[in-house]
């Protein structure tokens, strides 16, 4: 009960919006047993922005291939079905920035910062896959994304209350807006058909311990999320936030020396890798 009042606040506030034409279309094939190469290479083609970000996403730096990969057949041969869902809905996300100023790029330089983090933690820890933290650290704090799409004026000023209160971003949500942007995630999460990992991240990656009312298989991307956030929180990689919340690695099983190694090959890959992720 509690959480349809809370949905029926959010909905006369916020635009929640559609998952974009071409990534239903693209999601639509990946799910069906049936449908060619072909007919997925077709679809992607008709978007040349999406499809010109897949090839470049192809031929980053994070897959590191030895030869140039020039087309969409070969980009889709080479990183698989499950990792192109991933990219479609990581390419989803870059397209909600309405407008793309310096607020908005800090936001998106966060996400990234999360997602690269949080592959590198995966590897560390060996709790997640790499590419699975690359994504849902991309999609954490699209709930954010989506607020500041509706309410520009607002969470400006949600920012400026932060920074002169010393409070966190989701408390000052909570007080100004009278929900946060974990809930407003957890609706588009939803609404997009988001596969319950990335769900549980977006709503749960401020959250410790993990919820027992939900599924625990989703509790170690959860926690791998959480403390890539605080690390580039810590770092200020994109917003900052003022609060100096201390990193919570002894969650993740790992010791201090392994967290200051760790933070110095992050910062290394996202200084080598920003420009190309952030264009």
């Amino acid at each position: 009960m509690q959480e349809d009042i809370i949905e029926r606040i959010v909905l006369k506030t916020i635009d929640i919006p559609p998952l974009p034409p071409v990534a239903m279309k693209v999601m639509g094939l990946i799910h069906d047993d049936h449908a060619s190469l072909n007919a997925l290479e077709e679809i992607i083609s008709r978007d040349q922005g999406f499809s010109t970000r897949l090839l470049r996403i192809a031929n980053s730096p994070y897959y590191g291939r030895d030869r140039k990969i020039e087309n969409i057949s070969q980009a889709i041969m080479l990183i698989g079905f499950e990792t192109l869902k991933s990219l479609v809905i990581a390419t989803s996300i870059r397209d909600l920035h309405r407008r793309f100023g310096v607020f908005e790029q800090k936001l998106w330089e966060h996400s990234l910062g999360v997602a690269l983090c949080g592959s590198l933690v995966a590897i560390i820890t060996n709790l997640a896959t790499p590419d699975e933290a690359l994504v849902c650290g991309i999609v954490h704090d699209v709930g954010k994304t989506v607020i500041n799409n509706t309410l520009p004026e607002i969470y400006i000023k949600i920012y400026d209350k932060v920074y002169k209160e010393g409070k966190s971003v989701k408390d000052v949500e909570d007080e100004v807006l009278g929900f946060n942007h974990t809930i407003i995630g957890n609706l588009i999460a939803k609404k997009w058909k988001l596969p319950e990992k990335m769900e549980m991240v977006i709503t749960y990656h401020h959250d410790y311990p993990y919820p027992t009312h939900e599924d625990p298989a989703f509790a170690d991307i959860c926690n791998i999320i959480r403390v890539s956030d605080q690390i580039c929180l810590k770092l200020g990689i994109g917003v900052k936030d003022p609060i100096d919340i201390p990193i919570d690695y002894e969650s993740l099983g790992i010791t201090e020396d392994a967290l200051n190694e760790l933070i110095g090959l992050f910062k290394i890959k996202f200084d080598d890798q920003k420009d190309f992720l952030l264009s």
